[in-house]
């Protein structure tokens, strides 16, 4: 299937009394489908969010590998007019991660790389603090956050414009917590050592080989990479904080894009659905469904105490956290954070259905809620009344 044929087909069904309101309220939608109870709820949970908690969202959701819904909400600024849509710009902070995993994937697929490469000697600027633990270290770890070291290491440095060289700099001074592969830490500064592996292994710098390599061909084209990728396009978000009567607007931070393996990139709803497809394995000539399975691979287990006792399982394997949800396997996600700014996206690997839900305020509540909503409406609608209806 290709990644994208223009959306035309979007979604939404339901009730046939229901039918003519749905699609003169969203002329984007188109004829029904199964499973679109889940699109239904969906929306009208991010447009109480928009009526009462955030100035603006951008929602994509995918059913049995087909896109059912690209739509914008609300404003892209407080005490503006100019709307949200599905093309709006977002930086997409952690979920970069996903990119550089797949960069790497490219590039051992030409063997020009191996996931267990050593970081020493490869990078021959970098020291650790312990060369015998540091000579151990390798892409996989970094890729995993397993290379032991304290994690977060120096992100508080990044939120105060310290610049990635200088920090890079500082490394040799971060202890081991344990050896590596052997817990998990996850990482900013540290995890970008990724895109300088493979800047080295393409010849390339790292931007222009995720966008050679992955945006044009699976057709992101609202894709892009730093500040200037994100406010050289007037359809984009303004970041807003969260205060006592609502979201704030403040300047885009700049400081996260000095690591874009980390979190470097910023793209719109529907780049991420064309993104998820492809995790899917609808474009086998830019990402190989055996890649896939190594990236998608619980590699260490995690914590995720954000979800409280709601997600089981929870690993992260090569940019992309794996997890469980009341006995249900294949799930994966990734969220994502700057100021003003929360992203996620989250998918069945089993039943191709997912959601990506981009917001522009800094409500944690809203975009994990939204995540559980998911996954409460996947079992109800993609398991549970499956089962009621065959037994």
């Amino acid at each position: 299937m290709a990644v994208f044929s223009w959306f035309p087909r979007l979604l939404i069904l339901g009730l046939s009394c229901c039918l003519w309101l749905g699609l003169f309220m969203f002329p984007q939608l188109a004829s029904a489908a199964p499973k679109d109870e889940i699109v239904y709820a969906l929306d009208e949970k991010v447009r109480a969010a928009v009526a009462s908690k955030i100035p603006g969202a951008s929602l994509a959701v995918i059913i049995n590998g087909q896109i059912r819904l690209l739509r914008g909400y609300g404003v892209t600024k407080t005490g503006t007019k100019q709307q949200m849509s599905s093309a709006t710009r977002f930086p997409l902070a952690s979920i970069s991660k996903t990119f550089a995993s797949a960069a790497t994937s490219l590039l051992v697929d030409k063997q020009l790389l191996d996931w267990d490469t050593h970081v020493v000697p490869y990078l021959e600027h970098v020291e650790f603090s312990d060369p015998q633990q540091g000579s151990a270290v390798t892409l996989r770890h970094l890729l995993s956050h397993t290379t032991g070291l304290v994690p977060q290491a120096y992100s508080d440095l990044l939120e105060d414009n310290v610049s990635y060289r200088r920090i890079r700099q500082m490394v040799k001074l971060i202890d081991f917590v344990c050896a590596p592969g052997n817990c998990y830490g996850y990482q900013n500064v540290i995890y970008n050592l990724s895109a300088e592996m493979i800047a080295q292994a393409s010849g390339q710098d790292y931007p222009t080989f995720v966008r050679e390599q992955l945006f044009i061909p699976l057709e992101m084209d609202h894709a892009s990479f730093g500040l200037d990728g994100f406010t050289s396009h007037s359809n984009r978000v303004t970041p807003h904080v969260k205060v006592k009567k609502g979201c704030a607007a403040v300047k885009p931070q700049a400081a996260y894009y000095e690591v874009p393996a980390a979190a470097g990139v910023n793209a719109s709803a529907q780049d991420l659905a064309k993104w998820m497809l492809a995790q899917f394995g609808h474009n086998p000539t830019v990402l190989k469904p055996s890649l896939l399975e190594i990236m998608h691979k619980p590699h260490i287990r995690a914590n995720q105490r954000r979800y409280k006792a709601k997600l089981s399982n929870v690993y992260y394997g090569l940019g992309w956290r794996t997890f469980d949800y009341q006995g249900l396997t294949g799930f994966i996600h990734h969220g994502g954070w700057i100021k003003g700014i929360r992203t996620e996206m989250v998918f069945n690997t089993v039943t191709q259905t997912g959601m990506v839900f981009l917001i522009n305020c800094e409500q944690n509540t809203v975009a994990r809620n939204m995540v559980l909503e998911f996954l409460k409406l996947y079992k109800k609608y993609m398991v549970d009344e499956v089962q009621s209806s065959g037994s």
